[in-house]
């Protein structure tokens, strides 16, 4: 893991001197159309894809695989969900089916979730793929299998693949060496295909600053970024139950090859924390991922977090605002936005209700 760190200039810019909540109504009374906030709950390990003039969601079901689609972003909160994969009574993937995501690759959809046995044990968690017979995200998908390194099958959860603009197809997930100890880290890989990893894993970043150690040491739920020919990957730290769980970031070097560790650099602090506050704040905000607006002109993001700083028995709601980017050409998501005021809607939404 690179030893380097982002500027304190940067990370101030992507803190308190960015607009915090830059896409927030100005008040209710506005004309323009806007979102509920927090937009669907429950909602944990949210995703979301504009598609085809519609926006699509998914979030962890349990023992499923739902997928609803609405014109409009507001829209996702009254839609029926579908369900179109559901885990088998027994088997290495019948139980805790975690953070979906689907991907349209090649012209197929594909859908990776994290899974383990139906005794529910930690150490058997693996990603798993499943691919579409046709290009319809709410037809019938086929199992493809477990995505895992050939010859290194270790713990492994919270994948997502990203297409570099050269065409190069990558792996990224949170996961460990050895399947019952030590802390999660994010690795890559190439990929052969949409459902196959070529290996090696080269680690890119584990939980070595203490924002990353509240409750237990973890990097996870990594998502990439691409812009002007820079990569990002942005992955939570920190026990998903505390209230400290946060972003962070991980930068790779211009024109460098993704896998290569050497030229990544990490932030030294969480580029997206919480909100605190005694009424309206926003906790443990993470387990995210990006979507464009319907005109693509605006960068969104969609993640899940709490309304409380005690987080036991509670149900996590999935959020989503607007980012932007600072003139370094790093992303800026300033902080959460509290919960209860609407938030502007995407650009290039459909007019009406």
């Amino acid at each position: 893991m690179a030893s380097r760190f982002l500027s304190p200039f940067l990370l101030v810019l992507a803190g308190s001197l960015a607009a915090p909540f830059p896409a927030l109504a100005d008040s209710p009374s506005t004309s323009a159309k806007t979102v509920p906030n927090p937009l669907i709950a429950p909602g944990a390990d949210p995703w979301i894809r504009h598609h085809r003039g519609e926006y699509w969601f998914t979030a962890t079901a349990g023992n499923r695989i739902e997928i609803r689609h609405a014109p409009t972003l507001a829209g996702l909160a009254s839609a029926q969900p579908v369900t179109v994969w559901r885990a088998p009574a027994t088997g290495p993937f019948s139980s805790d089916i975690w953070a979906p995501e689907f991907h349209f690759l090649d012209g197929r959809w594909y859908l990776y979730f994290t899974a383990t046995d139906e005794r529910r044990t930690d150490a058997n968690r693996r990603v798993y793929v499943l691919e579409s017979e046709s290009d319809d995200l709410l037809g019938k998908f086929v199992e493809k299998g477990r995505l895992a390194v050939p010859g290194d099958d270790a713990y492994a959860i919270d994948a997502t693949v990203h297409r570099r603009s050269d065409g190069r197809l990558h792996c990224l997930w949170s996961g460990r060496k050895e399947s019952e100890r030590g802390p999660q880290n994010i690795y890559i890989a190439a990929m052969e295909n949409p459902w196959t990893l070529k290996g090696p894993r080269v680690r890119l970043s584990t939980p070595d600053q203490q924002w990353e150690r509240h409750g237990w040491e973890v990097n996870e739920g990594p998502e990439a970024l691409e812009r002007n020919g820079r990569m990002f990957v942005v992955y939570s730290g920190s026990g998903f139950t505390t209230p400290q769980y946060s972003l962070g970031l991980l930068t790779l070097e211009p024109g460098a090859d993704p896998l290569d560790a050497a030229r990544w650099t990490k932030s030294k602090e969480p580029v997206f924390r919480a909100l605190e506050r005694e009424e309206g704040g926003v906790f443990g905000p993470g387990h995210n991922g990006f979507f464009k607006s319907p005109d693509g002109t605006e960068d969104w993001i969609v993640y899940h977090a709490w309304d409380r700083k005690e987080t036991r028995g509670l149900q996590r709601s999935a959020r989503a605002q607007r980012f932007t980017w600072s003139p370094e050409g790093t992303p800026v998501f300033g902080r959460p936005a509290p919960p209860g005021i609407p938030i502007v809607a995407p650009s290039g939404e459909p007019k009406g209700p």
